[in-house]
């Protein structure tokens, strides 16, 4: 018989975007952490100025068992980053926009379905990318990583402009965008001969789903122990109608301009310093970015259909 008067109590950390979340569903969850027996609960509120990079970093010094990430896409990936190799699962409760590692692992967007999830006892392990962008700290990356138009637009969209005209704010920065691009850059993936690409897109992804159900990786997945390299270089129309067609039908079409490629590493360096963004966040202006894949770095709870056959506990 097993002694559970000496066993460890089970602790969780609430790191969330107060933003995100209503008091009804703080509630919710304080009343299910009680009726599950969680004990001293480590409630952790994000801010503007840090989106959860000191949370997490609380939270693993306290030796939590489990973290429940309540936020956007910068709340989990800053999340993530402070998990990585700690063993520590991450309960993700999605409440952003873009929802984007939910989406690709297939996790319930629901924010009870989510929270139910996130305490069922099941979890996977995935894989995250390790990414050194000049001489900074290395950070990690659960979703993707890019360069080109994408992380253009994010930098020159205006907030104040977004929130008067809305989406059309995007469709401002694009034009802007069009005037910086393509990007020159060269791609050195593992130990094969560096190739050399003017690019309108340059990403690099741990999965492969973008919003709105648009698949830009097909071949890519969370814990296949490999990075994806998506890099559009069209040049007129044709190619354009070519990557759109590519993106609609998730199959390469003749001369489209578009290299898929995959390895455990790859340094991309930029002709001119530019911008890059990661998960949808503008981050800052980079000449080299060297990603690592981080093999079965996360511990993520999931819904007992999406669990490993050897997951039962940890969350």
């Amino acid at each position: 018989m097993t002694d559970v008067s000496n066993a460890k109590p089970e602790r969780v950390a609430v790191i969330y975007n107060p933003i995100r979340i209503t008091e009804e569903f703080r509630r919710r969850v304080e009343s299910e952490l009680e009726r599950g027996g969680w004990t001293e609960t480590l409630w952790l509120q994000t801010s503007k100025e840090d989106a959860g990079m000191a949370m997490t970093a609380q939270a693993v010094k306290e030796e939590v068992d489990v973290v429940l990430g309540i936020g956007g896409d910068g709340t989990i990936r800053m999340i993530t980053d402070g998990l990585a190799g700690t063993g520590i699962p991450l309960g993700l409760i999605p409440a952003g926009t873009g929802n984007l590692l939910a989406r690709n692992l297939k996790l319930p967007l629901d924010h009870v379905d989510a929270l139910n999830a996130a305490l069922g006892g099941h979890t996977r392990k995935i894989d995250l990318v390790k990414l050194s962008v000049d001489n900074r700290e290395p950070q990690h990356f659960a979703v993707m990583a890019g360069i080109g138009m994408d992380a253009v637009i994010m930098s020159e969209t205006d907030p104040e402009l977004k929130k008067k005209i809305g989406p059309a704010a995007y469709f401002i920065a694009a034009g802007k965008a069009l005037g910086r691009l393509p990007v020159k850059i060269t791609i050195q993936l593992d130990d094969h001969r560096p190739i050399k690409r003017q690019a309108m897109v340059c990403v690099i992804g741990n999965v492969g789903e973008l919003v709105a159900n648009i698949v830009l990786i097909p071949d890519a997945k969370p814990d296949d122990g490999k990075l994806n390299l998506y890099v559009a270089s069209p040049q007129r129309l044709s190619h354009w109608l070519k990557v759109i067609l590519r993106l609609i039908t998730r199959r390469p079409r003749k001369d489209d301009q578009v290299d898929e490629l995959n390895g455990k590493m790859v340094t991309i360096s930029v002709e001119d310093k530019y911008n890059y963004e990661l998960d949808g966040d503008p981050v800052g202006e980079c000449t080299v970015l060297t990603a690592e894949i981080q093999p079965g770095a996360l511990t993520v709870c999931v819904p007992r259909s999406g669990a490993s056959r050897n997951s039962s506990g940890g969350c």
